[in-house]
């Protein structure tokens, strides 16, 4: 490989470390009821949102960008219930390969790891993110966002939230 590429390679790495940090970390300081999903019976689907939209172009600054729009999930099932997410988000860089990492909160806590890519500065990344969480009796917000280290554009988005009970 040639000493530039393996340069590239070396920057685009650190930065995805970096990113991979922030973004994991939860810098809310909100305490939320949710906790990992661990499947073991049957889940019931009791209902799916959709959301799909084209935010053309949006400008995403550094940091944390919340799109689309929020979602209150009720959970009526006294044992508690499952949100599963699967999100994803088109994103332009603007001047520089820009790392980036997709999060999807509820009730403002970022659940699991986020899925962390390169942006290019040639072409649209589509990122794409599929998580799941248990959740007690109640009323539950879910959102999603993309991180980035440096200024960049949303294009077409969908998000897809199912509620299952056990």
């Amino acid at each position: 490989m040639s000493r530039h590429l393996l340069s590239t390679l070396a920057l685009v790495s650190s930065a995805l470390l970096a990113v991979g940090a922030h973004a994991a970390a939860d810098t809310s300081g909100k305490k939320g009821d949710v906790g990992t999903a661990a499947f073991s019976g049957g889940l019931k689907l009791q209902k799916t949102w959709f959301e799909t939209a084209n935010a053309s172009g949006a400008a995403l600054v550094a940091g944390a960008n919340p799109y689309g729009s929020s979602l209150n999930v009720s959970c009526t099932n006294t044992a508690g219930c499952y949100i599963i997410v699967n999100a994803n988000a088109q994103i332009g860089a603007i001047a520089t390969v820009n790392p980036a990492a997709m999060t999807i909160k509820v009730n403002g806590v970022a659940i699991n790891s986020p899925y962390n890519t390169p942006i290019g500065t040639t072409s649209f990344t589509v990122m794409s993110y599929q998580t799941g969480i248990s959740v007690p009796v109640g009323n539950h917000v879910v959102t999603t966002e993309v991180f980035v280290n440096n200024a960049a554009t949303l294009y077409r988005y969908n998000t897809e939230v199912k509620l299952y009970k056990v």
